[in-house]
């Protein structure tokens, strides 16, 4: 019930200063498009049924790289697979704008 009642994770992107914002825990995490894309790099290379059909209390929570800094966010299985998707949606959004300012379309 935890994950329906759960506060969806948002990232948005601060255009003027060319970071992506992550709202942790009620935290701002700001991370560059080098951060964001290592982040997302690191969430799509974890096998995710390895942690989901494990019974080692190891794979109950998942460390995160978020900046160069050092910065790693320490996420249960329910806040990781949330992690994985915002990531994913953004990932989408920042292509298909790349695809309409290629088509000469402005948003």
């Amino acid at each position: 019930m935890e994950a329906v009642v759960s506060k969806p994770l948002a990232i948005t992107f601060d255009r003027r200063s060319g970071r992506f914002v992550l709202d942790l825990h009620g935290e701002p995490v700001r991370q560059t498009v080098c951060e964001f894309l290592h982040t997302l790099s690191f969430l799509v290379g974890q096998d995710v049924e390895e942690y989901l059909l494990s019974t080692d209390s190891r794979y109950d929570y998942v460390r995160v790289p978020l900046t160069s800094a050092g910065l790693i966010a320490t996420l249960s299985l329910h806040e990781f697979i949330a992690f994985r998707d915002a990531y994913g949606n953004q990932m989408f959004l920042l292509k298909l704008e790349d695809l309409l300012l290629r088509k000469g379309i402005k948003i």
